[in-house]
């Protein structure tokens, strides 16, 4: 099925440098593929009017459709209706009706507007000024080459809302676009090969839906993009190779477009009407940021307790020493002895509990029995007649300390969502049973 093209082009010396991280260019390929239209490609230019013009030129040979975010600002480094300009063979001329708009914004600020703001209101000659609810920057809309090309500001607010009430109106009224939906699923605990392995006849490169997957700090997404000469054939090849994704992944997939794995736990803990506590080392405490998060979280979770050093595992704990001298600090008895440490500090004589346990060598340090990268996470769990009972796991990664610490993260999450849901854990590990102490008189 034949879909009509889309270039996107981002404009700035700042995002060149690396100074500012281009969200623009993300947002605006999600909304152009929802749709119906193909992104063919994307490229940053930084603020030389002759390179401008060049990408201007070069993408209206490419696509149908061509969106540029940046360099509508005042100053002098703003050059992209300059740009423009030389790309149509024309000339910059005020528009009246911009120059009464940006007056207006500054009227309500309540502040004279500066000579060198006037220039916002210049424009190709014979191209449409595009509206700016937002500030002081109108936007444009010309014909080059036969492409239809739009041009925002770089500030993402000013960028979305012209592109909601202007530019996403006008790629609508394209009579050939095919309509197109995106659906998302989230996996983890899986390899990338194992799910590329598993899914291989639906990744065809031809194939309507496209199937296709991307890895985040250990979170794997499927993506299915399907396309339809109306909306409900669509969506029904969509569903249809979700279902087929999902009977050949099952219990690994956590989650669907916007659901993170920290919310899949919070609703499976509050639907068991449970408790989740966590201890954390090698972590610093970011489980239990995921965790709070989510809205509501206040409901399930009790507390979760950084014990970085070893005199904490045992003070806060109650950690034997023992333990740790025999096995050490990152080990799957210390993992085990944090977890139920921590459920008795938070169980509940009226409510099941859980909690988790990490421990682990973050990096860059190690040693070649405990590498950077080996973590231990323990989850258990304590039921109403003081019965407990714990899974113990490792884990392995290279990535720098952030991806270790936030990659353990999602592993200890998804081992808490299989144990609530009965699910075997995505990892060889051990269990064993215990029981909490007697209350005192």
């Amino acid at each position: 099925m034949d879909q009509p093209r889309v270039f996107l082009l981002s404009c700035g010396d700042e995002l060149l440098f690396g100074h500012t991280v281009d969200t623009n260019a993300a947002w605006l390929a999600q909304e152009c593929t929802l749709l119906g239209y193909r992104v063919t490609g994307h490229r940053t230019v930084g603020d030389v009017t002759t390179d401008i013009a060049s990408a201007f030129r070069e993408a209206a040979g490419r696509a149908d459709i061509v969106i540029l975010s940046g360099g509508l600002g005042p100053t002098e480094d703003d050059r992209t209706r300059q740009a423009l300009a030389n790309a149509l063979g024309t000339e910059l001329v005020e528009d009246p009706d911009a120059v009464k708009e940006i007056e207006a914004v500054f009227r309500r600020f309540q502040r004279p507007m500066t000579a060198i703001n006037r220039v916002q209101a210049m424009i190709p000659a014979g191209a449409r000024r595009i509206p700016n609810r937002n500030g002081t920057a109108p936007g444009i809309h010309a014909a080059l080459d036969g492409a239809d090309v739009f041009v925002t500001p770089g500030v993402p607010k000013e960028m979305r809302e012209m592109f909601v009430s202007y530019i996403g109106p006008e790629l609508s009224k394209q009579p050939n676009r095919p309509h197109a939906t995106l659906r998302r699923l989230h996996l983890t605990g899986i390899g990338e090969s194992d799910v590329g392995s598993a899914i291989h006849p639906l990744m065809l490169e031809k194939n309507n839906p496209e199937v296709g997957t991307a890895v985040a700090e250990g979170v794997i997404t499927v993506r299915i993009y399907a396309k339809g000469a109306c909306r409900d054939e669509a969506e029904a090849l969509a569903a249809e190779a979700e279902a087929k994704i999902r009977s050949a992944l099952g219990d690994h997939i956590f989650g669907a477009d916007g659901q993170t794995l920290q919310e899949a736990v919070v609703k499976a803990l509050r639907e068991r009407g449970a408790i989740l506590s966590l201890a954390e080392s090698c972590s610093g405490g970011m489980a239990s940021s995921l965790v709070v998060d989510v809205p509501g979280a206040s409901d399930v979770f009790v507390e979760g307790v950084v014990t970085y050093a070893n005199s904490a595992k045992t003070n806060r704990l109650g950690v034997d020493p023992e333990t740790i001298g025999k096995y050490g600090a990152v080990s799957r008895e210390t993992a085990a002895a944090m977890a139920e440490g921590v459920i008795l500090r938070g169980g509940s004589a009226t409510r099941p509990a859980y909690s988790l346990a990490i421990t682990g060598v973050a990096g860059p340090g190690g040693t070649p029995e405990k590498p950077a990268g080996m973590v231990w996470i323990a989850c258990s769990s304590l039921d109403r007649d003081g019965s407990g009972h714990t899974r113990t796991m490792r884990f392995d990664t290279v990535a720098d300390r952030h991806g270790v610490r936030l990659r353990a993260s999602h592993i200890a999450l998804d081992l808490l969502r299989r144990t609530l849901l009965g699910i075997p854990p995505s990892r060889d590990y051990g269990e064993s049973s215990w029981s909490a102490p007697p209350a005192g008189p």
